[in-house]
Formats: structure tokens, sequence, C-alpha cells
């Protein structure tokens, strides 16, 4: 009997862990937004906006996943566009240098700016 409620316990707890585990991709961006991901693939912590950011510095990663608290300048390796608007992610603050532009309502790996992004600007398409 013992062994058996031991057993119903550490299957309950076990139950309970596994369903707070949050999956690596499980963070979409909310609608009208724009967001950046730590990881590839849009996984990861992720960061969201609605304006412009001339430079990144001070903004860090806030969602509970990979990468949560790390700056978000020089570590954004994918994307996700849920506005109507167009977003480009620049190499250099100041929108300035190489960039990569995310139509609006995609999702993109960043490739000019991968792990080096250090401002964000919305434009109409």
């Amino acid at each position: 009997m013992r062994m058996k409620r031991t057993l119903t316990l550490l299957l309950a707890a076990a139950g309970v862990t596994l369903g707070m585990a949050t999956p690596a991709n499980a963070y979409e961006c909310p609608t009208g937004f724009f967001c950046l991901y730590y990881n590839s693939n849009q996984a990861g912590a992720r960061w969201f906006t609605d304006t412009d950011y001339p430079n990144l510095a001070g903004e860090v990663f806030t969602t509970w996943a990979n990468g949560e608290g790390e700056p978000v300048k020089n570590n954004a390796a994918s994307s996700q566009n849920a506005s109507n608007y167009c977003y480009r992610v620049y190499y250099n603050s100041y929108y300035a240098g190489p960039y990569d532009t995310v139509q609006a309502h995609t999702s993109r790996n960043l490739a000019n700016t991968y792990n080096n992004n250090a401002s964000v600007r919305d434009l109409i398409c």
C-alpha cells in the first residue's frame, strides 16, 4: 500500500513538472506587434514592440525561455511580424548599416543582422 501511494505521488509530481514546462517556441507574437526572438525559428525568449527603437541597448528578452534576461541588442536570431507594417532590423544603432526587412504578417530568421542587431524601425510596406 505504501509503495502504491509513493508511486502515485511521484507520478503526480512528474505530471505537474511536465505541465509547467513551456515549449521554446510557445511565445507567438501578439497581434499588432513586432517580435525578436533569442533563437532561430521564433524560439527562445521573446521581446516585442509596436514602435521604433533607435538603440536596443537596455532592452532584454522577457519571456520565460532560453535567453530570458539577455540583452536584445546583438542577440536576436529570428523575428515575427504580427503588424500591418514592415519592420527593419538594423545592424547598427540609429537605423544604419545592413538590415533585414520583415514583411507584415510574416516570420523569418535574421540573415544580415543575425546576432548583430542594434535598432528596429517600422515602415509602410
